[in-house]
């Protein structure tokens, strides 16, 4: 890996994990439900771009199921908190 792509893998992946960590700040603070499940939704996307980042870094092929698996369970979960709403719970 040339030096150029290792010093921008490792600025995408700190720039990831901070914005991580300030949706998780909106996902234990949002004022109502539908924020907190849009910050869910955001922290399953940052959980996917970290593992598909560093599987890119490290170059392995095995990270991409576990890709697969937090995408799916993350979509799941935002379903799960869409009906939650929709049901009526505020």
């Amino acid at each position: 890996m040339s030096p150029l792509f290792e010093m921008l893998m490792n600025g995408l992946l700190a720039l990831t994990a901070i914005s991580l960590a300030m949706t998780t700040g909106r996902l234990l603070l949002g004022p109502s439900i539908p924020d907190r499940a849009m910050a869910f939704d955001l922290v399953m996307i940052h959980t996917v771009a970290l593992i598909a980042l560093y599987a890119i870094i490290v170059d392995q092929n095995l990270l991409v199921d576990a890709v697969l698996v937090v995408a799916v369970l993350g979509f799941l979960g935002t379903v799960a908190l869409a009906r939650y709403i929709e049901k009526g719970g505020n």
